[in-house]
């Protein structure tokens, strides 16, 4: 049986940075949790707010906030959409999925704000008054353009391969190193090499999750290149595109091009 990639979780370093950002940006709280609802990642290292840890120890308890988190990471899991909430003891929240092709591999949340300037509904003492009021509060407009900055962010981090599967992260430093070397010769050992990981373990790593060969893989990226230089550089010649490409010989090139596309590269570029 496969793993789920979802339990195979990486976050890249710039991923802490982004939440610390996020998190100083309005003294807001922002975590990262796994598929499982297990917190992996916390903006500035940050605790709970004091109103927070009050509710907590004298009112709801721990696990109260536990319920609530999971709770709401299925229900947006469920409709892979951003959802702003209020907890049990009247903070604002926000939590959105990450998905990773299609897997939600993660959730953000950012939480610990008020909605509106009057306590909660049930009557706070004193000390939790002041803690909440110390709170930052945020207007609907501000909630909306908070939303969009977060989607921005999951976009970011899933596009720079910041957050994913193993399978995942690597697959994208493959692709990557292949683009980056096209013109030179790329060999099964210096890649393995590239990717920290044996020979045989990317042999096997691109049988399992692409059906394919090492081989076949860079030939296939190759000709993606020459497809999109074709298109886009109507400058360049047929050889010069081949070259660019990584294939020294033009017609085994043209052979190969046409072998993967069904026309010699000519005919696409007519």
């Amino acid at each position: 049986m496969k793993n789920n990639p979802a339990s195979e979780l990486i976050l890249q370093p710039d991923v802490r940075q982004l939440l610390d950002a996020f998190a100083g940006l309005m003294g807001l709280q922002a975590v990262f949790f796994d598929a499982e609802g297990r917190e992996i990642e916390r903006g500035r290292d940050a605790a709970g707010s004091e109103y927070c840890r009050l509710m907590q120890s004298k009112r709801f308890g721990l696990e109260a906030c536990r319920r609530t988190d999971r709770l709401k990471q299925r229900e947006c899991a469920g409709d892979g959409k951003i959802l702003l909430y209020t907890c049990h003891a009247g903070l604002g929240e926000i939590i959105a999925p990450v998905k990773v092709s299609e897997i939600t591999a993660g959730f953000i949340m950012l939480g610990q704000f008020r909605v509106r300037p009057e306590p909660p509904e049930f009557k706070l003492t004193p000390a939790e008054s002041r803690a909440y009021a110390r709170l930052p509060l945020l207007n609907p407009p501000e909630l909306d353009n908070l939303i969009h900055m977060l989607r921005m962010l999951i976009e970011y981090i899933v596009a720079h391969g910041l957050v994913g599967s193993k399978p995942h992260v690597r697959l994208l430093q493959l692709e990557q190193y292949v683009k980056r070397n096209l013109a030179n010769p790329i060999t099964l050992r210096r890649t393995a090499r590239y990717l920290a990981c044996s020979e045989s373990t990317l042999t096997h790593f691109l049988r399992r999750e692409c059906n394919t060969s090492f081989c076949r893989f860079v030939t296939a990226r190759r000709i993606d290149a020459a497809e999109q230089l074709l298109r886009s550089h109507p400058e360049l010649t047929l050889a010069e595109i081949a070259g660019q490409c990584g294939f020294r010989d033009y017609h085994y090139f043209s052979r190969v091009f046409k072998a993967l596309r069904g026309c010699p590269p000519g005919s696409l570029r007519r």
